[in-house]
């Protein structure tokens, strides 16, 4: 969640810095440049300067956190399904129609839910 979140705002930033940059790149004809060219060259160094600064952001993010014991072992036993598929107890002889209840429990046809190929 974090590493997305960061991502997320970083993303935003350059598609801003993207929109500042067309706006502005028109100026660029005046001075005998193809602006075409130059907007390609802009973009492309502010997509590695995303990156950079993405990388360095994760790095500072992560190098914070401090990682917390949890209070409550964790059983072998459990399972870290969730829903419906959690509790599968198919008959392993039986065909199953596809249009019939899925044996889960979920409600859906055997072929939406645990039959989908």
């Amino acid at each position: 969640m974090v590493l997305l979140r960061i991502l997320d705002d970083k993303w935003k930033e350059h598609i801003n810095n993207l929109e500042q940059l067309r706006q502005t790149i028109g100026l660029r004809g005046y001075g005998q440049r193809d602006p075409l060219s130059e907007y390609k060259n802009e973009s492309f160094a502010l997509f590695e300067n995303l990156l950079s600064s993405l990388k360095d952001d994760v790095t500072k993010t992560f190098s914070r956190i401090v990682i917390k014991e949890s209070t409550n072992p964790i059983n072998d036993n459990e399972d870290f399904v969730e829903g419906p598929i959690a509790n599968k107890n198919f008959p392993s002889k039986e065909k199953i129609s596809r249009n019939a209840p899925c044996p889960c429990g979920s409600g859906k046809k055997y072929k939406h839910c645990c039959g989908k190929i």
